[in-house]
């Protein structure tokens, strides 16, 4: 099939429903979420949270989040364990694609080959190992099978695993599926202009009871500069990452106001802590006692979160919520260097993330008053494996949100000696947190998640430093969920004229 014949069927669907008055008024969302639009619309080659925001609007999964974070039903609508390796998904029926063809075990099996498939290049790879193969069972039955047991199986397929439709990316090809892309979610491809915007139109054949309120969803790319203005002229409803700077001048504004939520996300600091000078623990101590998270959230986030004890957040599972942050605590940051050799002070090196300079200037001021001096050179974000392979500095800074809603994302990418993103190895950090994640038991996992949590803490593997809180800036009468994943759904966005 064609990617023109595709967009015919697509026409024709978007239409199914629509009222036959020629006068019926489109009811549009349009919505900024980034400067940039994405390197593709292949959902199985991106790894980035504002490309995701984009796809699981087009796309679906077995399972998802809701607002709070809970995994519900997608396009299964059940599901249960049948042994340690094996769990089985009752599938969603009369359920089509876009371009109508029929959701079917066969493409959960095709889809999860593909993620699986090196030749794929999933860049989250590594996120989604414990999974060996999906099998059908019946046209509406499917197994996933992992290679160990996997008690964050389901975290995995909500926060990262989406359904392609296998007979459409056979015939029209990897590349043409990636610039017009069929899904069977809420709001279907309509159309894009490279560097301005993405047009969605509502899937008025969806499945889902919450069927799409507005006609049309459009993503645009705007610099930085002009967001503020196109939300104040009406030409955009939604800014989904607002300055804390621009907060109250939106607030002020007659047409627009400011939604706040909590949001799984926090700086993810790796270190180099198991050689060089980070090797000591005292150290590590050190740099959090010097580390003043009151003032971190005050001037990086313009008082738009809270500080947090380790890397794992509130509402997270798996967070421990009897750790307090360590104390703002000079005196006791010095005598800390002081026992570990330091008493003059010394230099560390990091890399810095785009967008976490402003942070990272924040703690080389902190860390400069116990006469630590921290050099950093920023990296895009397409640069900053191939310094992790071969990693030349301490400690690397960057924002990490947690698309799993559980506290394994964020410490996983930023310790375990398997991620992509880790400049260490602890053999006992390691062995806890893949016991913990193969653990099926939920309250024992629970238990165990929370020893990590603790184990983290008490050894300091990273610098701690706040939870965000996501704001958005809205147009009067627009209506949506905030959800905690900082990666909305819009199906039950409105916008009231």
């Amino acid at each position: 099939m064609t990617a023109a014949a595709v967009s015919l069927l697509v026409a024709a669907s978007a239409a199914a429903k629509e009222p036959t008055a020629a006068a019926t008024r489109v009811k549009r969302l349009v919505v900024c979420d980034d400067i940039n639009d994405p390197a593709t619309l292949d959902p199985h080659k991106q790894f980035a949270e504002k490309n995701h925001t984009i796809l699981q609007q087009i796309f679906e999964g077995l399972v998802r989040f809701d607002p709070q974070g809970r995994i519900e039903p997608a396009l299964a609508v059940s599901w249960k364990r049948i042994d340690p390796l094996r769990m089985r998904f009752s599938l969603r029926k009369n359920v089509r694609f876009h371009n109508g063809e029929p959701f079917d075990a066969d493409c959960v099996r095709a889809t999860i080959a593909r993620y699986l498939d090196p030749r794929t290049g999933f860049p989250a790879a590594g996120m989604i190992f414990s999974i060996d193969r999906a099998e059908v069972v019946d046209s509406h039955t499917v197994d996933i099978i992992t290679k160990h047991p996997d008690g964050l199986l389901l975290h995995r397929l909500a926060g990262f695993i989406l359904i392609v439709p296998p007979r459409y990316l056979t015939e029209a090809g990897a590349a043409n599926f990636a610039k017009s892309p069929v899904g069977t979610g809420a709001f279907l491809f309509k159309g894009r202009e490279r560097g301005e915007r993405i047009t969605l139109a509502a899937n008025r054949n969806y499945w889902g009871e919450d069927e799409p309120k507005v006609d049309e969803l459009v993503f645009r790319f705007i610099p930085d500069r002009d967001q503020i203005q196109e939300l104040f002229a009406g030409d955009v409803d939604v800014l989904l990452e607002v300055p804390g700077t621009k907060t109250l001048s939106i607030q002020r504004h007659p047409k627009t106001n400011i939604q706040k939520g909590r949001a799984y996300s926090t700086m993810g600091i790796s270190l180099r802590f198991d050689k060089g000078i980070l090797a000591d623990r005292r150290i590590r101590l050190a740099l959090n006692y010097a580390t003043d998270r009151k003032a971190l959230v005050r001037y990086d986030l313009l008082g738009n979160g809270a500080p947090i004890a380790t890397l794992s957040m509130p509402g997270e599972e798996g967070h421990n919520p009897s750790l307090r942050p360590y104390p703002y605590d000079l005196q006791k940051a010095s005598a800390l260097l002081a026992e570990a050799g330091y008493p003059d002070g010394l230099t560390l090196t990091a890399m810095v993330l785009e967008g976490a300079e402003r942070t990272a200037r924040i703690l080389a001021a902190d860390w400069k008053r116990i006469g630590i001096d921290l050099k950093f050179e920023t990296m895009k974000e397409n640069e900053i494996l191939d310094f992790f392979k071969n990693p030349i500095f301490d400690l690397a800074i960057g924002e990490c949100p947690d698309p799993m809603a559980h506290s394994y994302f964020i410490q996983a990418l930023a310790i375990y000696s398997k991620s992509p993103r880790s400049l260490a190895r602890d053999a006992k950090f390691d062995s806890m947190l893949e016991i913990m994640a193969s653990t099926i038991d939920d309250a024992k996992r629970r238990a165990l998640a929370m020893e990590l949590d603790q184990y983290i803490y008490s050894e300091a593997l990273s610098v701690f430093t706040y939870q965000r809180l996501h704001t958005y800036a809205l147009r009067n009468g627009v209506k949506m969920p905030h959800y905690v994943t900082g990666m909305p759904y819009f199906f039950a966005a409105d916008v009231q004229r």
